[in-house]
């Protein structure tokens, strides 16, 4: 209900801020385009392991959903969500995914021998089999190691099987582990996504409102400096902090959004969201708060 407010409030068409991965506001900044670019070639052009890393909210989600948007007719994806599993419960829900009925009692020999049918049986329709590991900086070394196993399964001419592991910094940390030396070796392509600078994340915000319908509304100087520190330039904590401050804005209808609905929005999010480092600017944080109760009341 209150998101319908500062919809009807400014006439959007849609919420530019909403957090879900939308395709139809990916925003090119250099460090995604980049990053889908070189990932896009290395899957047409059959590469074995690849690795995409980034901090949480910085867009991975939304990039593996473009490239699976964009993915040739050749390449057969799967997307595994929970990698928290052995290496038998990870080839169990491979089969799944790739809707291969199997007994829960199927031991592991009769595991592989299905995947290897599968495979082949890909590879004779001209197909590649993609397996893509999200938050794979939770898999299990003995897990990882296995999928390394799995992609030694290949004819006489190619390999049939590609990996994609996603996750966060700490699966690079994982990655240089001496148990996966092997691993890392085969490693062809390893991308990370770095934050927004503080010029994208306003040409972030400007290109998400022009979407939704309203590229007339901007921020002032000082509220582009609050919103850049406040979220580091990481995309899911702008979305979430500029949903806040439309709405914040919504009441006096200002076009031009202040670094009073920022900070005012700032406090009224979840504890948190909010950066553990002191944040500083050129007015008192109480004077936001001020703002941000009188805002509140105008509203209710």
């Amino acid at each position: 209900m209150i998101q319908s407010n500062y919809l009807q409030c400014y006439g959007l068409s849609s919420a530019p801020f909403r957090l879900s991965p939308d395709p139809e506001f990916f925003f090119p900044s250099n460090t995604h385009i980049a990053a889908k670019e070189v990932l896009k070639y290395a899957i047409k052009n059959n590469e074995g392991f690849m690795v995409l890393s980034g901090r949480a909210g910085s867009g991975k989600t939304l990039l593996l959903r473009l490239l699976l948007n964009e993915m040739d007719e050749d390449k057969h994806s799967v997307l595994i969500i929970n990698p928290v599993l052995t290496p038998a419960a990870l080839l169990h829900q491979i089969l799944l995914e790739l809707d291969f009925t199997l007994d829960t009692a199927t031991d592991e020999t009769a595991l592989m021998a299905a995947f290897q049918k599968i495979l082949l049986s890909l590879a004779a329709k001209n197909k590649d089999l993609l397996i893509i590991i999200d938050e794979a900086q939770n898999m299990p070394l003995a897990t990882l190691e296995y999928l390394r196993m799995l992609s030694n399964i290949e004819t006489n001419r190619k390999k049939l099987l590609q990996i994609l592991l996603t996750g966060q910094p700490e699966l690079d940390i994982l990655l240089e582990d001496e148990k996966l030396a092997q691993l890392s070796q085969r490693i062809v392509v390893h991308e990370k996504l770095r934050p927004l600078s503080a010029n994208e994340t306003v040409e972030y915000v400007n290109y998400r409102l022009a979407k939704a319908g309203r590229g007339d509304i901007g921020l002032t100087w000082f509220a582009k400096r609050a919103l850049y520190n406040l979220t580091d330039g990481i995309p899911r904590l702008v979305n979430r902090l500029m949903d806040r401050t439309l709405l914040m804005a919504c009441s006096d209808y200002d076009k031009k959004l202040s670094r009073k609905h920022i900070l005012c929005a700032e406090a009224t999010l979840p504890k948190g969201y909010k950066k553990k480092k002191l944040f500083r600017l050129f007015s008192s944080f109480s004077y936001a708060v001020l703002f941000c109760s009188i805002i509140t009341v105008l509203i209710i």
